[in-house]
């Protein structure tokens, strides 16, 4: 008996051994790479170990050596950069195709040039059926807040037509789209000054629906097929992203149509959307880690029955690829609209004009009963910060709410302008921020700031626009991304949003210039930080994702070049990527 039993603890120990010594080696090893690790206490590598879609050893190519056997993929890497996997934290890429499929307009430089760009498409398309839908058009290209309905109707399209604007806010229809959605004068506002119909002098409709009131009329069009719709956009955004180097996105909200209509449609359409991502995680499918969340934004809405929803979703999805924790408020319009709220009152556009400082969609005290609400049940929220107003009374609530609940981590997304006060507040309470650069350069507000100049004074715009620079030489909490639908997927990607940070200009301006030339340019390094660690901390996730350590998921984007050897105006056009890693395996891949 005593025999048998040495022998059997001698077989479990060689057992053992033989799984430790087995665990040890690579499924998959990268050697001969620049590695930018983004981990302060090991800052670069040559070689990384993969094991079970995690990090397993990062150093030299000699002691990769180690965890290699015949089993294991080893790729050499002959001098390509690596850096972690990026992460688009506020970017809309689960559904929000749909606002982008159809004609392009964004070289539309008039409001006629959107009619006569549909017109050639009709004519060239004479066979085609149903709703006509364009999008893309800019206010700031255009020299006017959008089409009406006059302007589309004398192209005679012969169909229900929408040209949806370039940030998606804002669409004209022509009389024909706004008969079949059954328009009139007599069509409430969903909230005026708001999201509302444009109207004349006589109070009649114009067809210009301001803050996606036109949602609706695309459903009832017929322009909205989500059976279709929704994979596509998956494909599309998510796959274009996956070429990119990302690996991970933060979805602060599901844009579909139901996002204007009503709260109980958006939540149906969460409920189907999200077992579609889930089931693709769970097959292998999945080219990006997703974290979801509803939008409160209607007036209507209910704070306690949003975050009883956003509970319910978490107990569904609440893993490493999938996950529903946080809720997103969209309180406001954009400067452009004289919708964002500020500090002092918006230039007038006409002589006359009683002053305004914007309007508040979700006001203050309602976001404060969310922001309160969401914390105590271990919810995170995430804010549309446009406005200077908005945003300073945002930080006061997020401060107020950190004393209640110290470890929450509720961010302020875009914060196009912000205050020298209100600068220093979020960098010493360290609250969260993430920053769109397209929103604040000379894409919207014209070259040298010629449109923008128009809307508010000289002084406060130098005071208040485009305040992300300057956080990021205070703090190090600051995350970029790039925000599809309100730009083209095409250039709402890691790189480009990078080189717009680190230059001030718009790349698909011609001839742009670096706007705001008072704020400076961001280095590589903080470029780097704000789309790894930085939003792997704002979205809980540090200790997995955002560096190349050991434990950590392996996640990786490798680039041709080494970025630093790159000169920031030429990113976009050298820093390509040639391969993606999620877990370890490749959701894309070339020339490796």
């Amino acid at each position: 008996m005593k025999t048998s039993l040495l022998l059997s603890l001698a077989l479990c120990t060689l057992l053992i051994t033989h799984f430790v010594g087995a665990a040890e080696k690579a499924d998959r090893v990268l050697i001969g790479g620049v590695i930018e690790t983004m981990n302060p206490n090991q800052p670069t590598a040559t070689a990384v170990a993969i094991h079970g879609g995690k990090i397993i050893y990062v150093g030299n190519d000699n002691g990769a050596k180690k965890y290699i056997d015949d089993k294991t993929d080893v790729i050499s890497l002959n001098g390509k950069y690596v850096t972690p996997g990026f992460i688009e934290s506020h970017n809309h890429v689960v559904a929000s195709a749909w606002t982008t499929m159809g004609v392009d307009l964004s070289g539309a430089r008039s409001v006629d040039d959107i009619g006569r760009i549909l017109k050639e498409h009709v004519r060239a398309h004479p066979n085609e059926k149903g709703p006509l839908i364009g999008f893309g058009w800019m206010p700031a290209n255009i020299g006017a807040r959008g089409p009406r309905a006059k302007d589309l109707d004398k192209w005679d399209l012969g169909r229900p037509t929408i040209a949806i604007g370039n940030a998606v806010h804002d669409a004209g229809l022509n009389t024909l789209a706004l008969k079949a959605a059954g328009i009139d004068n007599n069509t409430p506002d969903i909230q005026p000054g708001v999201m509302y119909w444009e109207r004349d002098e006589n109070n009649n409709i114009t067809g210009l629906g301001i803050e996606v009131i036109f949602f609706d009329a695309f459903i009832k069009i017929g322009a909205w097929q989500p059976e279709r719709m929704v994979p596509e956009s998956i494909d599309k955004l998510q796959g274009f992203l996956a070429k990119q180097g990302v690996t991970t996105a933060m979805v602060p909200g599901l844009v579909t149509p139901a996002a204007a209509v009503s709260s109980e449609l958006l939540m149906k359409d969460m409920r189907e959307i999200m077992p579609i991502l889930k089931r693709r995680a769970d097959q292998g499918e999945a080219q990006i880690r997703l974290n979801v969340m509803p939008m409160f934004k209607l007036p209507d809405a209910d704070p306690q029955e949003f975050v009883d929803f956003t509970l319910e979703m978490k107990s569904l999805y609440d893993d490493d690829m999938v996950r529903v924790d946080k809720v997103k408020i969209h309180p406001e319009l954009a400067w452009n609209q004289r919708g964002a709220t500020q500090l002092v009152p918006y230039l007038p556009e006409k002589e006359g004009d009683a002053p305004t400082w914007g309007h508040y969609g979700v006001s203050p005290d309602r976001i404060f009963e969310v922001v309160n609400r969401a914390n105590r049940n271990g919810l995170d929220v995430i804010t549309h910060a446009d406005g200077a107003r908005l945003i300073k009374r945002l930080t006061e609530i997020i401060i107020e709410a950190k004393k209640q609940y110290p470890n929450a981590r509720n961010r302020l997304d875009h914060i196009s302008m912000m205050d020298t006060e209100t600068r220093n507040k979020v960098v010493k309470h360290n609250i969260p921020t993430n920053a769109t650069p397209m929103f604040v350069n000379e894409l919207d507000a014209g070259l040298k700031g010629e449109v923008i100049f128009q809307y508010m004074p000289r002084d406060y715009i130098k005071e208040a626009l485009s305040p992300y620079q300057e956080l990021i030489n205070q703090y190090d909490n600051v995350s970029l991304s790039g925000d599809t639908p309100a730009a083209p997927i095409d250039r709402a990607y890691p790189i480009y949003l990078m080189q717009q940070a680190m230059t001030n200009k718009e790349p698909s301006i011609e001839g742009s210039t670096a706007f705001p030339p008072w704020r400076p340019t961001l280095t590589i390094d903080q470029a780097l930080h704000a789309y790894t660690v930085a939003p792997a901390w704002q979205m809980r996730m540090e200790d997995k994702i955002g560096s190349i350590e050991v434990g950590k998921y392996a996640d990786m984007a490798i680039f041709e070049k080494n970025l630093r050897d790159i000169k920031p105006d030429n990113l976009i056009e050298e820093a390509k990527v040639v391969g993606t890693l999620l877990n370890g395996k490749f959701t894309h891949r070339e020339d490796l």
